[in-house]
């Protein structure tokens, strides 16, 4: 099964431009990949997921995809124009400066190619470019860093308070036949910086994305990453590999309910004294969804911390699962930390697996980690039935009300509410 995969993916590899400034490192990524071959159920990171199988048969059966435009129509169901942001469109995996809308942008922010950022921010670019998600260890990383055809750079400057989210809509054009596409990103919060990023999804097909994400000294950043548009049939793999400095806020906002096996891998290396890393999800499935929630806080410097929810919600025949992990390493004294993962499962032919783990090797720490697992709450639901409330409308309220906690921590008013409404439609 592997030979025939390195032989499309090495195809695949041949058809990039052999040109650009980085295609040694791809060249590395590649026989990385080739030296770990892909996860199968053995290993323990990828025990309830298949992802193997899957990924063979679209190599097998895809060649690479020619884009396709995009109408105006089809953007404009896309892009929340609701909400005051500025508006970057990336289209079957590239920048679409057509219905890109930066204006304004300029004294906070840069947004660049990869090819632009190696000619006009070279020396930030490849400080970090390639330097977290390592090839080396992590083979959908190793994959990507291959085969990605452009990536996206965002260099927010020292000081810069960002006045509206950048919002990076990731859309593959219908007409696109079930594509195999490789985003990647790289953002840098500079020093003193405040901002917000939102990555929202409607793609086909097979997507394995990667980004790279920088928290300088005393920066602020809101990450968030959308997964409620997914095609039904469509495939992704998101690995976000966070770095943190000193007095930095990493602030993370993962929500997914849609797509047919999604695996997302979020991890934060906290490098300095005094940074804090929040991590919140939500997973909302149906039918036979399969969603994976792989996530990493590593604690290596004292006094800092880290605070984990992640709620998940299992109707139908769908198949949930968390694997969260936190490590405190012996330097990171004063560090507390907390992980929790709730859970409603609401069919009995839906599926929850989840494991929550705590690795500390300090003494002087406040960690804790929890699961749990059960269904709707029947004393409330009787109550609500005493009242003359339908069960139906009951039951939908009781789900709402659990998700609810996690989507009230977003700060952006008009994003909780489009959240709320999008969540709504999926009861229909």
């Amino acid at each position: 099964m592997l030979s025939s995969l390195q032989q499309a993916l090495t195809q695949r590899f041949e058809a990039l431009d052999s040109t650009l400034p980085f295609y040694a490192t791809r060249q590395q990524a590649l026989r990385d990949f080739k030296a770990q071959g892909l996860p199968t159920l053995k290993d323990e990171a990828y025990k309830y997921t298949p992802i193997a199988s899957l990924l063979t048969a679209y190599f097998e059966s895809n060649q690479p995809t020619t884009p396709v435009p995009a109408t105006p129509e089809e953007i404009a169901s896309v892009c929340y124009h609701d909400m005051d942001a500025y508006h970057i469109v990336l289209l079957n995996g590239q920048v679409s400066k057509k219905y890109t809308q930066l204006e304004g942008h300029e004294q906070f922010v840069q947004v660049l190619t990869f090819q632009e950022a190696y000619q006009q921010q070279q020396p930030a670019f490849l400080e970090h470019f390639a330097q977290y998600a390592l090839s080396t260890t992590d083979v959908f990383a190793a994959l990507n860093t291959a085969l990605f055809e452009e990536g996206l750079f965002i260099h927010i400057a020292d000081h810069a308070m960002v006045d509206k989210p950048l919002w990076l809509y990731h859309y593959t054009a219908s007409g696109t036949c079930q594509p195999v596409t490789y985003p990647r990103l790289l953002v840098v919060a500079g020093k003193h910086s405040q901002a917000s990023i939102i990555t929202s999804w409607q793609t086909i097909g097979f997507t394995n994305a990667v980004a790279e994400v920088v928290v300088q000294e005393n920066a602020r950043l809101d990450y968030y990453t959308l997964q409620t548009k997914l095609g039904q049939k469509s495939h992704q793999v998101n690995t976000t590999q966070c770095q943190q400095a000193q007095k930095s806020m990493l602030n993370t906002y993962t929500f997914t309910w849609s797509g047919a096996l999604v695996r997302n891998n979020l991890n934060s290396v906290i490098n300095a004294p005094y940074s804090e890393t929040n991590m919140y999800g939500l997973y909302y499935l149906r039918r036979q969804q399969h969603v994976d929630n792989y996530t990493m806080v590593d604690h290596r410097k004292p006094y800092t911390y880290s605070n984990e929810l992640y709620k998940g919600i299992m109707m139908d025949e769908s198949t949930g699962v968390f694997n969260g992990r936190i490590y405190v390493r012996p330097e990171a004294q004063k560090t507390n930390a907390f992980q929790t993962n709730n859970n409603l499962v609401l069919s009995n032919h839906a599926t929850l697996h989840t494991k929550p783990q705590l690795e500390i090797w300090a003494d002087d720490v406040k960690c804790s980690h929890g699961a749990t697992t059960g269904q709707l709450d029947e004393e409330k639901l009787f109550y609500l039935r005493t009242r003359g409330m339908p069960e139906d409308m009951a039951r939908y309220l009781l789900r709402q009300g659990f998700a609810n906690e996690v989507i009230e921590k977003i700060p952006l008013a008009t994003l909780r509410t489009e959240l709320y409404d999008n969540l709504a439609t999926q009861e229909n």
